[in-house]
């Protein structure tokens, strides 16, 4: 598909208007061009559930999947095509192609959530159930259901994270199914994982994972 320049919804290629620009200027007829993009916006052509919130038109583009109860807050949030939530949602980040965020999730302000061209290896992401993103963390691997993610902090396949026994031992009773040994994990050894905290120690500066203790809530008024 071709970059097409869209003006109050309609299409018009981008070859026309430049043969055309100066007489159309000339005689006052030159269109507002709204944006140039392979596909027209969201909001456009879908009409979202009485409980969903998009603040800012420009923040979903079309082929995004927005599940009733999710808001999409102006400023840093985006949701790219064939990707989205699949449950009430709180989206102030960005959720890049083909990457999902399950029901009750927290894309905190800033957050990036990789997508299968941004360094992912080519495998979706995708961010389970009650978990939260901190403001401008990145997440570049699947994270399983009741998770946090610090502000700031970068959970990518090749980041090592540290933990204690005492620690390791309340993750592997959350993760029945997996084997963990060890004191330190890469991001990939901690793929779709449940109830995990990525943190980081303010002395060190060493990055660390435990057993998260706090439950992920969205705030029902806001939904």
């Amino acid at each position: 598909m071709h970059n097409v320049a869209w003006s109050d919804g309609q299409p018009i290629e981008l070859e026309w208007l430049r043969e055309n620009e100066i007489e159309l200027k000339f005689a006052n007829e030159y269109p507002k061009i709204d944006f140039v993009d392979k596909f027209p916006r969201y909001l456009q052509h879908i009409i979202p559930a009485n409980n969903t919130r998009v603040l800012d038109d420009s923040k979903v583009r079309f082929g995004a999947q927005l599940h009733a109860g999710t808001t999409i807050m102006p400023g840093a949030s985006y949701v790219n095509f064939n990707a989205g939530t699949t449950g009430v949602s709180m989206v102030e980040g960005r959720i890049s192609s083909s990457a999902v965020v399950g029901d009750g999730s927290d894309v905190g302000g800033g957050a990036s959530i990789l997508g299968v061209l941004s360094g992912t290896d080519g495998i979706p992401v995708t961010i389970g159930k009650n978990t939260l993103l901190g403001a401008n963390s990145v997440t570049g691997i699947a994270l399983g259901d009741g998770c946090i993610v610090d502000a700031g902090i970068a959970v990518l396949a090749g980041t090592k994270f540290a933990v204690s026994a005492e620690e390791l031992s309340k993750i592997q009773e959350a993760n029945p199914t997996v084997t963990l040994s060890g004191t330190s994990f890469k991001g990939k050894d901690l793929v779709a994982l449940n109830g995990i905290h990525y943190r980081q120690d303010s002395t060190t500066g060493q990055l660390l994972i435990r057993r998260s203790t706090r439950e992920v809530k969205l705030n029902a008024d806001l939904h």
